[in-house]
């Protein structure tokens, strides 16, 4: 199942979780009618969570109360709850039961070069980010391949959780040579302003065109630790080296998404020969 991200990762917030069983209205499960029993649980617990009832982040019942309430095997309401989280509806704390799950979904297509900020807004969805760290270090070989500078040169490092109303989506780090952006870290919020806007605009940045690479993989323990996700859930994993019009590396991102927050589009054009009625299915 899901397991909800703490957004502050120095200091995840301990609050208790809620058992509000008795704020939704009481429902009888019919044995005698066609609908399965697992359904009518399933439809009892969503249609809480739809009317607000259970609101986000609340802890259902847990199976056993379902079953003795509902007369029924606590494998018919395990069934219910697998079902549940496979739609999206609940995710899972070890030990300390299940919860509703935030119904954000990003939903993007990949076809032009844009910022998060540009993403979201796109989608009429409110942005902020939450910084983690703002350092200038030293390029290990790894970044120094991806910007095109020798291992050692300084880069501005910015590493922030990015949030869409409120709900947290992904993990973000960007590594920029410094020389492109002096004293970027001193004059800028980037946890209200735009990165993209400020190298744009204050650096004379022209940002042309990105290669990016999407790999569906399990967290690592760091990113487990930031995240608040168990090892058993995967993540999309982004990494981007946007260039400028020299095609020069200006940037490299990595950016690891929650799976359960983003959806992906890639728009397919035919080949000429498709369009001409040569080619084959």
């Amino acid at each position: 199942m899901n397991s909800k991200p703490d957004i502050d990762a120095a200091n995840p917030p301990q609050q208790a979780p809620l058992d509000i069983a008795s704020a939704i209205p009481v429902t009888v499960v019919n044995p005698n009618v066609a609908i399965p029993l697992y359904q009518q649980i399933k439809d009892h617990c969503q249609s809480g969570i739809k009317s607000g009832g259970y609101p986000v982040d609340s802890r259902l019942p847990s199976e056993r109360q379902l079953a003795e309430k509902f007369m029924v095997s606590r494998m018919t309401v395990t069934k219910a709850f697998k079902e549940l989280e496979r739609e999206g509806w609940v995710y899972a704390r070890s030990g300390k039961g299940t919860f509703v799950a935030p119904q954000t979904i990003i939903d993007q297509t990949l076809e032009k070069l844009t910022s998060f900020t540009e993403d979201m807004a796109a989608q009429n969805l409110k942005v902020t980010s939450r910084i983690l760290s703002i350092s200038i270090e030293n390029a290990d070989e790894s970044i120094a391949k991806k910007l095109w500078i020798g291992p050692g040169t300084l880069i501005f490092v910015l590493e922030r959780f990015r949030l869409a109303d409120e709900e947290l989506i992904s993990l973000e780090r960007t590594h920029i040579p410094y020389t492109l952006c002096p004293d970027i870290e001193k004059h800028y919020d980037f946890s209200k302003e735009s990165l993209y806007k400020v190298l744009r605009e204050q650096y004379s940045f022209k940002l042309v065109v990105a290669q990016q690479t999407v790999e569906a993989r399990l967290p690592t323990e760091d990113e487990m630790k930031k995240l608040g996700i168990e090892k058993s859930k995967p993540v999309l994993s982004f990494e981007r080296s946007t260039l400028n019009e020299n095609s020069h590396p200006v940037e490299f991102v990595n950016s690891v998404y929650l799976g359960d927050r983003y959806k992906l589009k890639i728009m397919l054009k035919p080949t000429s020969s498709i369009v001409k009625g040569e080619g084959q299915n």
